[in-house]
């Protein structure tokens, strides 16, 4: 009996297009239904055996959403896309420097694409991004869209279709084992499939055929890898060798597999594990035909039981020795990630999603851009993360972009060798030190073009070069960004390469205002209160006070109110006893609210009649989306759907005028008279 398969999307041209994907690869073994947000058919979406979402990494907020609509319990399979190779190849015909718009459905999609296609190497184009409710559309005489052709504005050159991102190959991967259907992986179809991708790892695939003997499967993963693999059983003997053991080694499989160790290979350190019952030993240096190898094994135990061990080898030189000594030594002197998830506190929606992204996100490798205002905990976050990723046992180098000067930058971060400006010994940079582990980059829009320069050939190299030497250092490090800064205006002035910032911006996580996520406050007030070990009360006054506070300086700010009510001594703390700064903000507040009053609007209302009220004079109406963000630029969240209902009730109010399609809504004469008064008011 086939298996149905629900596939969910914001639009239902796309979800019918992954639909007829899934039915064409897969219709022998299940049936797809497909459902969209656009046309709300979502809300009568049966019950499937799986859910295949289309969402992008910023959408991922939108999961609990979605899951509204689904029965409890489901399984859901969140869709990546990548681009086709025919799409790739077209875009690689195209002149170096050309210019030209990227259109699709949103902001995030639009950035999101930009940053694939320049990792997928396309450099000779030089890409803006273009979407539904931008407040000023680039000017191009080329237009590449992503299969719809259909959001392109008018009047903007020449429009180039690449089509849609396809399903990925892990995505198809997901669906078909999730499903119990393995042998779909080794089919024609598959194949097929998988080939018109760009960037698919066809050796990796295979490894999934269930045809293959469990021995046979880790042998070729074993003989994927760099480092050379022995492993013993718990009689001393040779169960396996890979294919780099054998080439570093120079022997053969039936010189050494099922004899014992000590005579077949006596040159791997397996006593220093059998004798002394060691958590693992080394890494040693050996010398094999005039290389030098490093060798470290380790034990398989079960149930404390001894099974057998293994030991990894890697052909090095004696300098990368000495540098990996000293980035372990230095990891232990203070490159270590204190903060853990649990560390972020709050349960509002706001902070609650950024955080189920963040681990998410934390179980991948790839590179994430955190923004937010100044003190709303982004390196926080970014530890957070690397605690909670496959590279927690390696360093969390922290590097202030701010404080690097540019003649100091590149020894700082790609250190010097010895003898380099007189002196007698090397030093490591702080990108070795962060190997096999993260580099946070902290205030990166504070790079000088000359550090971004060397920055983003570390980015597309993954090598460093120290100062004063020619021997290319390989280091394998995550890299995780943070920044308070409008960094798309900083690209539109030029002042950040765009390049950089792509490859930076894979992932990109926006940390909200503590008054975005106010509904935390009174939990961190009393949080910091017991961080503080502080022994006061607040009164009633005080503490409407502390959460009416729009907080600025967000969780710093915060922090040190009450480190400063701390140090006053006091066992009962006032309105009076405050800091005057939130003395005055709560004057000020009281004011909005008796204004609100008397205006008959509530003040989320008036946000809205506001934005709208901007560009009335222009003619122009806003779209719920453009509306939402617009607010959310002037530090005032509101959602899609609330701005839904503000507009209906300002309708109904005869002050807004709604319209369909991308006409966007307006202010009616009235309602643009109404916002005026309001406007001309003093202390709205």
């Amino acid at each position: 009996m086939k298996k149905t398969v629900g596939v969910i999307s914001s639009r239902l041209s796309m979800a019918e297009f992954y639909a007829g994907i899934l039915r064409e690869l897969c219709s022998d073994f299940i049936e797809v239904i497909s459902c969209s947000v656009e046309d709300e058919s979502i809300r009568k979406l049966p019950q499937c055996d799986l859910y295949v979402s289309s969402i992008t990494s910023y959408d991922m907020m939108l999961d609990s959403w979605v899951r509204s609509y689904l029965p409890a319990q489901s399984q859901i399979v969140s869709m990546d896309v990548s681009f086709s190779k025919a799409a790739v190849d077209l875009l690689r015909t195209y002149p170096e420097g050309t210019k030209a718009l990227l259109v699709n459905q949103n902001k995030h999609m639009t950035m999101e694409c930009i940053a694939q296609l320049y990792h997928l190497g396309i450099s000779n184009i030089e890409f803006y991004p273009c979407y539904p409710g931008i407040r000023e559309v680039p000017q191009g005489d080329l237009v590449f869209t992503v299969g719809e052709p259909d959001l392109v504005p008018a009047g903007h050159g020449r429009v180039v279709d690449i089509g849609s991102r396809w399903p990925s190959v892990s995505t198809l991967s997901e669906v078909a084992l999730k499903l119990g259907n393995s042998f779909f992986l080794e089919s024609d179809r598959f194949r097929r499939y998988q080939a018109k991708l760009a960037g698919v790892d066809y050796s990796l695939l295979k490894i999934t055929s269930d045809s293959l003997t469990a021995e046979n499967k880790l042998e070729i993963i074993l003989n994927s890898l760099d480092e050379g693999i022995v492993c013993i059983d718990e009689t001393n003997l040779v169960t396996l060798i890979n294919r780099r053991a054998r080439e570093l080694l120079d022997v053969s499989r039936s010189d050494v597999l099922n004899r014992k160790v000590n005579r077949a290979l006596p040159v791997l350190p397996f006593d220093q594990i059998l004798k002394d019952g060691a958590a693992a030993a080394g890494p040693f240096l050996i010398t094999v035909h005039g290389r030098d190898l490093g060798v470290t094994v380790s034990p398989i135990r079960i149930q404390d039981q001894f099974v057998g061990a293994f030991a990894t080898l890697q052909e090095f030189h004696t300098s990368e020795k000495q540098q990996l000594a000293l980035r372990q030594q230095k990891t232990h002197k203070g490159f270590k990630a204190k903060y853990y998830f649990r560390d972020i506190i709050g349960s509002s929606p706001e902070i609650s999603r950024v955080r189920d992204i963040a681990r998410r996100m934390s179980s991948k490798d790839a590179r994430i851009l955190i923004e937010g205002e100044s003190g709303t905990g982004k390196a926080t976050l970014a530890q957070a993360i690397h605690n909670a990723s496959p590279r927690a046992n390696g360093a969390f180098v922290r590097v202030s972009c701010a404080a690097l000067r540019d003649d100091l930058f590149e020894a700082e971060l790609f250190g010097y060798a010895e003898g380099y400006g007189g002196n007698t010994a090397g030093r490591i940079g702080l990108i070795e030190h962060a190997h096999r582990g993260t580099l946070f980059l902290d205030s990166v829009d504070s790079l000088t073009p000359r550090q971004q320069a060397s920055l983003l050939k570390f980015l597309h190299d993954g090598e460093i070069i120290r100062l004063g030497s020619d021997d290319p250092v390989p280091v394998d490090v995550r890299v995780i960004s943070a920044t308070a800064a409008n960094m798309q205006l900083l690209l539109q002035n030029g002042s950040f390469r765009k390049d950089l910032y792509y490859r930076l911006n894979v992932v990109q996580l926006r940390i909200p205002t503590l008054w975005e996520r106010r509904a935390d406050v009174a939990r961190l007030i009393d949080y910091f209160i017991m961080k503080a070990d502080a022994r006061f009360e607040l009164t009633g006054r005080a503490r409407l006070a502390l959460l009416q506070h729009r907080w600025e300086g967000n969780l710093r700010e915060l922090q040190n109110c009450i480190e400063y009510l701390k140090y006053t001594g006091l066992h009962m703390v006032d309105l009076e006893d405050l800091p005057e700064v939130i003395r005055e903000a709560r004057s000020r507040t009281t004011l909005r609210e008796d204004l609100e009053e008397q205006s008959d609007l509530k003040l989320r209302e008036y946000w809205v009649m506001r934005e709208l009220g901007e560009v009335y004079a222009d003619g122009i109406g806003l779209g719920r989306q453009a509306i939402a963000q617009c607010c959310l630029t002037h530090g005032n969240a509101l959602s899609e759907h609330d701005v839904r209902e503000v507009l209906k009730t300002l309708a109904d109010k005869g002050l807004v005028s709604i319209r369909t399609g991308r006409s966007g809504s307006r202010l009616t004469e009235e309602g643009y008279l109404k916002y005026r008064q309001i406007a001309n008011t003093e202390g709205i």
